[in-house]
């Protein structure tokens, strides 16, 4: 069992009070869970991991698999101790191994989209990467919530990194977000803003079609009420999530969409 723990405390090393960490528990035994050691280093002219909330989501692919767990309180720094010093909320997500190691290119902390784009809360400044994380079920893709990109509005991107079938040759495809991963622009996102989409995230073939794939999240302050909206590759161009269908929430800040999961209730897959 994986168990995140956004409040744990800091290793010494990283020059925190609080970081949040990922801990392993083995449900035959009696013995405490133990600490998965991973992002215990901090450079603090870029960086900082105070009250990061590492451990926030955690997700796994199952067995064989690859895990993937994010601090979306990571900031990144600039200028640090002058009068131009400024700290981006941007988020950050690491991936591991089945063994809880970093034992690959696909593994370690370079999970962090929003990094090195242009800053501000209007823009990636105030991403909050990792509030909700996932796989979809077929393990193609990784798919991330930042609901405090584009002054809240939020966004959904999902990155292929299966380092099995690149080994067969079926090459990487994407990565695709609302907004455009080439547009980048905030006109595109389906939610006004200060809605948090990329809030929960969930994913399933069949929802709307046979064998294509829909992208389900949250934004739970959409229209002052939620909103779940269900999203697809297209145009595959432009590497777009657009929306396929956007269900409302019903009551006056009912927070709908805070949290969602795709399931067949009638079993017709």
């Amino acid at each position: 069992l994986l168990v995140g723990a956004p409040r744990a405390k800091a290793f010494s090393t990283q020059k925190a009070n609080v970081s949040g960490g990922l801990f392993f528990c083995d449900i035959t035994s009696t013995a405490p869970c133990e600490r998965v050691m991973f992002d215990e280093s901090v450079d603090l002219q870029v960086e900082s991991k105070e009250n990061q909330w590492m451990g926030v989501s955690v997700q796994s692919q199952g067995p064989g698999g690859k895990v993937v767990t994010c601090a979306h309180r990571y900031e990144r720094r600039r200028f640090v101790n002058s009068a131009q010093e400024s700290r981006d909320i941007t988020g950050r997500c690491y991936m591991l191994s089945q063994d809880l190691t970093i034992s690959d290119d696909m593994d370690g902390g370079e999970w962090n989209f929003c990094d090195g784009r242009l800053r501000g809360h209007e823009k990636f400044g105030s991403c909050q990467q990792g509030v909700a994380a996932t796989f979809t079920k077929d393990y193609h893709y990784v798919v991330f919530g930042a609901p405090g990109t584009y002054n809240w509005k939020g966004i959904v991107r999902a990155e292929h990194r299966n380092s099995t079938l690149l080994d067969v040759g079926i090459l990487e495809d994407g990565p695709y977000e609302t907004g455009g991963e080439t547009k980048r622009s905030a006109d595109l996102v389906p939610v006004p803003a200060n809605s948090y989409l990329g809030f929960s995230l969930d994913s399933g073939k069949g929802i709307t079609s046979k064998n294509e794939m829909t992208f389900v999240s949250g934004a739970p302050r959409a229209n002052h009420s939620g909103a779940v909206v269900l999203l697809k590759k297209y145009p595959p161009n432009e590497r777009m999530l657009s929306p396929e269908f956007i269900f409302q929430g019903e009551g006056l800040a009912s927070s709908f969409g805070y949290d969602v999961a795709v399931i067949d209730l009638n079993s017709d897959r």
